[in-house]
């Protein structure tokens, strides 16, 4: 439909063409206008205003030829601007009505051309059914506007995020990120050019100038100037399903409530195909570590005997008793039995960041560490949990769920470790204050959570002393509510920011991630034992 051909073949097929050509035009008009008013707002209120000044300049209804041309030039006039410039007669009031009630789908939007034709062809039959008289061309109303347009006005959005991701690169001193982190920078850039321009009319092309203004080591600093222009204290209201935390704000030493929206989303799908590879390939590992973690299991029912009470009389406690007190020394009273159920009260989530950065050798490492560990807790018998992270923006932060604690450790947990893969940013502290959550909920004594991630968090609007301090404060949170926890990163860099970030959590930096299985397995036995 989008070709002129086709749009004159269309027009062809209804008795009087003309009707259905100005239909289609006023029609794609109030698509295109709709469209643009949505995604950007501030350009939405141009456009209204110079809408309502041309049906301010159009004919009188008196000028037309018949009631046909009047009901057209009002569905116009009323799709436009919103208004009309006359009173609408009596005779048309009703058709108007359900006309405007026919075009509502036109805003939504996936409304596309084909969409514009079909509710065109259903006006066409309206009109048709209530008036008889021949329809001439009305004037157009103006010429709608476009894309290309809009780049000349206000600049083009993803041409200037890709102008400040390659001046950022140039800065890196030749470090180019990988291409998935590369990719979510420069989209991330691209919203937030988006998010200036809808919420504050900031121009795209005015960021271009000031951008190729600027030095390389200065532009980090102001795009963060951007995103504080855009964040001023805009909480996130509730939506279903979905799970709102603060963040912690080192630059209002406060709390921002709302701030930041956790999605969960199951790992469906895939094979167990790298789970059998992993066990085969570490067999001989397996059987040991399944033998050192059996000698952690506990013995079951275990008697303590010379308690102060009990289950049961102690008999040798208690002639010991008479005997000291025929001697008349002071006897114990710890003369009672009681029998115990010694079990492991443990319950351990393993938290895995799976943002773009963790391609490659990292992820592969971080999956075949989840195989022989919950080989090991399905031996002995602690209650587990396997949780990953990623996404994109505080209002997108994905929290995937691969092992629930009531999950079995069955081929469906299997095959969703097998599928994990990188995925957009690093936002840590959402994703560690959801997995608190869920750690308070459990009734075991010992709570631990067990980080593995790469380095340092860095998402849209999150990096740097921000995103430092705020995980920093999430992990305090976590051991004010009991949950004890570890962090395990493979940031060779890491020595700048690792002390200050995990201040509240024990932590380890290993220099080759290949150590990873080995590491965890210690670092559990250590902590539950």
């Amino acid at each position: 439909m989008n070709q002129t051909s086709d749009l004159k073949n269309f027009y062809a097929l209804f008795p009087e063409p003309a009707l259905a050509e100005d239909l289609v035009t006023i029609l794609e008009d109030h698509r295109i206008n709709s469209r643009l008013k949505t995604e950007y707002p501030v350009l939405g209120v141009q456009i209204s205003d110079m809408n309502a000044h041309t049906v301010s300049k159009r004919p009188s209804l008196d000028e037309l030829a018949n009631d046909k041309q009047r009901a057209v030039e009002l569905i116009a006039q009323r799709l436009i601007a919103g208004t009309t410039k006359e009173r609408v007669p009596e005779g048309i009031e009703q058709t108007l009505k359900q006309a405007l009630s026919i075009c509502q789908t036109l805003s939504t939007p996936h409304a596309d051309v084909h969409e514009t034709a079909r509710v065109a062809a259903e006006l066409y039959f309206l009109i048709d059914d209530h008036y008889q008289e021949p329809y001439q061309h009305v004037d157009y109303f103006s010429a709608q506007l476009d894309q290309s347009q809009v780049n000349q006005t206000i600049g083009n959005f993803g041409r200037t995020a890709r102008k400040i991701s390659e001046k950022l690169d140039s800065e890196s001193a030749g470090k180019s990120p990988p291409d998935n982190d590369k990719n979510a920078i420069e989209f991330g850039i691209r919203e937030l050019l988006r998010a200036l321009y809808k919420e504050k009319g900031i121009k795209p092309k005015g960021v271009e100038s000031r951008i190729d203004a600027l030095e390389p080591n200065k532009v980090k600093d102001y795009l963060s100037d951007l995103e504080t222009i855009i964040t001023d204290e805009n909480g996130l209201q509730s939506e279903r399903g979905t799970y709102l935390y603060p963040e912690w704000g080192i630059d209002i030493n406060d709390y921002r409530l709302n701030w930041s929206r956790v999605r969960e989303q199951f790992l469906e799908g895939g094979t167990d195909d790298f789970y059998l590879d992993t066990i085969q390939k570490y067999a001989g590992q397996i059987k040991i570590i399944r033998r050192e973690f059996q000698m952690l299991r506990p013995e079951g029912l275990v008697k303590l005997r010379g308690q102060f009470d009990g289950d049961d009389i102690d008999l040798d406690a208690t002639v010991q008793y008479f005997i000291d007190k025929r001697l008349r020394l002071s006897p114990s009273e710890r003369n009672y039995v009681r029998t115990e159920n010694r079990t492991r009260d443990i319950a351990v989530a393993f938290l895995v960041d799976m943002s773009g950065s963790t391609a490659g050798a990292t992820i592969l490492c971080e999956k075949k560490a989840l195989v022989l560990m919950s080989e090991a807790l399905e031996e002995l018998g602690d209650a587990f949990a396997i949780y990953g992270f990623s996404g994109y923006g505080r209002d997108n932060v994905m929290f995937y769920i691969i092992k629930d604690f009531e999950d079995s450790y069955d081929r469906r947990v299997q095959c969703k470790i097998s599928i994990m893969t990188n995925k957009q940013s690093t936002r840590v502290a959402p994703a560690i204050r959801h997995t608190t959550t869920k750690l308070r909920r459990r009734e075991e004594k010992t709570k631990m959570l067990v980080l593995l991630s790469d380095g340092k968090p860095l998402d849209r609007d999150y990096h740097g002393n921000y995103a430092i301090e705020d995980t920093r404060m999430a992990l305090r949170e976590a051991q004010r509510y009991g949950v004890k926890s570890f962090c395990i990163t493979v940031d060779r860099e890491a020595a700048e920011y690792l002390p200050r970030m995990y201040a509240d959590s024990r932590w380890v930096v290993i220099d080759d991630v290949l150590k990873l299985p080995d590491k965890i397995m210690r670092i559990y036995k250590r902590f539950t034992t």
